[in-house]
């Protein structure tokens, strides 16, 4: 019998097998598949090259390999196969730039996210553990025309980083669920909350540890519903303490409600300085949602009514003090607004409320507003039909509609698995380069190919979290934190897959406009890019019905994309010889692209002309989208409550936008400044503005926590 030498020197027999399956990865790879019969052929036919000879090195054994499937007309296996088998090489080129990238880091830091402070040493690891991850899932878990496209940017995948680990990505965490009864926590049992503020505590350890099992935003949804039933225990807990001190009943009542007020005060302070001081062990801070504002007037008494109410005036009211003696803002948890116009009309505590959030917006840009009864858009369609609130997750993706076996609406409790996205620039100029005559028509041909390539991708990653252990994310999957998370640790996720959605982003819709057209996107008046959106909700709709999976359209934030695609491609026009025109053209700027259907930040229009602008886009990109304007004057509360009540007529999930700044110096709050104090001159700031979606650091004391394409684009924001 052949035998093999490996390369310890240790001998053993030859199996045919191990051909196969090495065969079959190099094939995947480069995006083939061979049968079972022409696998044993290949097969066959090494072992028959080797009849004459009693051994063979494992390296003698590759390259026969490769030179038979190069005889059997498979070169491009064959060169997937040599390009694994000169791993060695490959690695120390891809090792000696993670050396360069780990030495960025610890000197210089990190600004693709600004969610990251990469100043801190749990950061710095967290990062660099980030560079070999994503080295080692472009290297081996992609295939040959995945890498070809990502590398010139026809497509970008998300959170590359974190692929190789199955994990899930934004979620609606089913946070009352996990609450009720108690639950389990790395292995210790915590009972259920006796009290209001021990549950904004335990809800802050929670969100802490359950973010660190996934990447994406973390939504707290309908909080104020989930937290109700501990207010009422403490108010019980409150007034029994009172009676027995030989109080009446009134007087009890009046001197527990306070009691619970101060409670919810401390517990959402604790919560504000948990998730914006304490990085998860992922190295980011949690990026935390909570939603709330909406409940069914018939369904909860007066006093009911009045604690949901109570609950939304508090954490409004802790966001607009910000925290310590110089009342410092903070970016974390988004808070979004569930806007119901009907509830608003007919009770007071909703209307109360809604001015409440209004009042904080004016201040701190949050809350966002999300609109549940618009004649548009599928999350007030969702809600009116089925009673279901869609809350957002992360800065903008939105779940796709779906059903239960009873056909109830399931919208808390679901997740998404990914987002990959587009370069349409890329995409276009290409069609243009390979028919110069008929470039329109083959943009569509392009456009089709990639999004195969996005689905195949996907079908991966369905397949891959699907035979993920319950135990690799266990608030989740065992302790109820999804949708029919119960399983036991040893469970696989199975067919929980079933509700998960996979996002198709876009980029980019103003250059790709001007590119297509030679009109900006505001000139143009959107009609390519509703073609474009209209084409992808017709390919999107045919993959759901062949695979049977939730796939969505999604407006990319593109924080630190924005910056990427630029940059990927400017690199083509150089390889290609061509001209990048957004070099020189005005409104446009070679550091950042811009942000996904949203248009040009430069544009001088009105907050209303903007809102009619991106009206058509936002509601074709349903799977994630934000529309928001910038206000030069956001101290005029009427103003901003009568944009706000038009962008929920739209049925918009709207956000206003300005630069909230503090001096350490003098002390004193401004608007729209970035770099400079106007009231002392100095530059020693904190700026929080808008990143894409949610809220960020543009400034931290003449530092900033965002990407220098980001901060190029929030110079030149007139309209954003």
């Amino acid at each position: 019998m052949l035998k093999v030498i490996k390369k310890d020197n240790s001998i053993e027999g030859f199996e045919a097998g191990k051909i196969i399956a090495a065969v079959k990865k190099a094939a995947f790879r480069c995006d083939k598949v061979i049968d079972a019969d022409h696998l044993e052929q290949i097969a066959d036919e090494v072992h028959n090259r080797l009849l004459a000879r009693e051994t063979v090195t494992v390296a003698e054994l590759h390259e026969l390999v490769i030179a038979v499937l190069a005889f059997l007309q498979y070169k491009e296996v064959a060169d997937a196969y040599a390009e694994y088998r000169y791993y060695k090489q490959t690695y120390a080129r891809t090792f000696e730039q993670l050396r360069q990238d780990a030495d960025d880091v610890l000197r210089l830091g990190d600004r693709e996210n600004a969610n990251f402070d990469s100043s801190l040493v749990s950061t710095k690891g967290s990062l660099i553990k980030g560079y070999l991850t994503k080295s080692l899932y472009k290297q081996f878990y992609l295939s040959g025309k995945e890498k070809e496209l990502i590398e010139r940017g026809d497509i970008y995948i998300h959170d590359l980083r974190d692929m190789i680990l199955g994990c899930i990505n934004c979620c609606l965490f089913d946070i009352g669920h996990v609450l009720r009864g108690g639950f389990e926590m790395s292995n210790v049992q915590y009972t259920e909350p006796k009290s209001v503020l021990s549950a904004l505590q335990v809800i802050g350890d929670i969100t802490l540890v359950a973010t660190a099992q996934q990447f994406g935003g973390f939504t707290l949804a309908e909080l104020d519903k989930v937290l109700l039933p501990y207010v009422l225990k403490s108010e019980k807990a409150a007034v029994e303490k009172y009676t027995a001190m030989g109080i009446d009943e009134p007087r009890a009542l009046e001197y527990a409600g306070k009691d619970v007020v101060r409670e919810l005060e401390q517990g959402f302070q604790s919560l504000e300085l948990k998730l914006n001081t304490v990085p998860c062990s992922r190295g980011d801070f949690a990026f935390t949602t909570i939603t709330f504002g909406q409940w069914n007037v018939d369904e909860y008494d007066e006093r009911e009514k009045g604690w949901l109410y109570m609950i939304g005036k508090v954490m409004l009211q802790v966001r607009r003090n910000g925290h310590g003696k110089d009342h410092k803002p903070v970016v974390f948890p988004k808070l979004v607004f569930l806007y119901d116009e009907k509830q608003i009309a007919a009770d007071p505590f909703s209307s109360g409320l809604f001015d409440e959030a209004v009042k904080t917006s004016t201040q701190c840009m949050y809350p966002d507003y999300l609109s549940l009864s618009s004649d548009y858009g599928s999350v007030s369609e969702i809600f009116q039909k089925y009673g279901a609130i869609t809350s957002p997750m992360g800065c903008r993706a939105f779940l796709s509609l779906w059903r239960n076996e009873a056909g109830k609406a399931i919208t808390i409790g679901r997740c998404n698995i990914g987002a990959v996205s587009l370069n349409l620039p890329i995409i276009l100029r290409l069609a243009q380069l390979r028919d110069p005559e008929g470039w329109k028509d083959s943009f569509w041909t392009l456009l089709d190919e990639r999004l195969e390539v996005i689905r195949s991708f996907f079908l991966k990653r369905y397949d891959i979290v699907r035979h993920q252990k319950c135990s690799s994310n266990p608030l989740a999957f065992t302790q109820g934190g999804l949708y029919e998370g119960t399983k036991n640790p040893d469970d696989t996720v199975g067919d929980l897959v079933r509700y998960m959605t996979a996002s198709f982003g876009i980029t980019a819709f103003d250059e790709f406009t001007f590119l297509w057209s030679g009109k900006r996107l505001v000139e143009e008046g959107g009609e390519i890019s509703a073609r474009v959106l209209k084409h992808l909700k017709e390919k999107l709709a045919q993959f759901k019905k062949e695979d049977g999976y939730l796939y969505a359209i999604y407006g990319t934030p593109a924080e630190s994309l924005c910056a990427t695609q630029a940059r990927q491609y400017d690199e083509f026009c150089r390889a290609e010889g061509i001209d990048n025109v957004f070099a020189h053209t005005p409104h446009y700027s070679a550091d950042y692209f811009t942000n996904s259907f949203h248009v040009n930040v430069t544009e001088e229009i009105t907050p209303f002309e903007k809102q009619d602008r991106e009206f058509v886009d936002f509601h074709l990109c349903e799977g994630g989208h934000i529309q928001y304007v910038r206000l030069d004057n956001p101290q005029n509360y009427q103003a901003v409550k009568a944009m706000i009540v038009r962008g929920m007529k739209k049925g918009f999930y709207q956000g206003v936008n300005f630069d909230s700044a503090y001096c350490g110096d003098c002390g004193t709050h401004s608007t729209n400044v970035l770099f400079k104090c106007p009231h002392c001159g100095s530059s020693n700031l904190s700026v929080i503005s808008r990143v894409c979606g949610y809220l960020g650091y543009s400034n931290v004391n003449g530092m900033s926590r965002m990407n220098d394409g980001k901060m190029a684009e929030i110079k030149n924001r007139v309209s954003m």
